[in-house]
């Protein structure tokens, strides 16, 4: 199966299981999810930076992948209204069109990152 199919299997577990099928560590998962972006993200595409209805929610537009981070994940390259570029974390990108490839694919990410999914964990130093 193509990478950028997977947003089309209906079950997101299932969508988990092909994203990390050759993955032996938290590494390698967190390394899958960005080509997953990098590959099924259909961009540019518009958005919402921060969750929508949230006070703090502004329009952009999605152009790509910057990069990855261990401890906050993959970025995003968004322009604002304002016409600037800035990177933004993936898990903070709400598409538009939520019934779109694109909303899928943000919804697994935050999903990944919900249930604890990047390798270093703030919480995990502090100890």
């Amino acid at each position: 199966m193509n990478i950028e199919d997977i947003p089309g299997i209906p079950d997101r577990e299932k969508r988990f299981e092909e994203i990390t099928v050759d993955c032996y560590d938290e590494y390698e998962v967190l390394s899958a999810f960005e080509v997953y972006l990098t590959d099924a993200l259909q961009t540019p595409f518009t958005a919402t930076w921060g969750a929508p209805g949230a006070a703090q929610a502004e329009p952009v537009i999605v152009l790509g992948i910057t990069d990855t981070d261990e401890r906050e994940g993959v970025r995003l390259r968004v322009r604002g209204g304002d016409g600037d570029t800035y990177e933004v974390l993936a898990d903070q990108i709400w598409a538009d069109e939520a019934e779109s490839p694109n909303a899928i694919v943000l919804d697994d990410y935050r999903a990944y990152v919900a249930g604890g999914g990047l390798p270093i964990d703030e919480y995990d130093e502090e100890e």
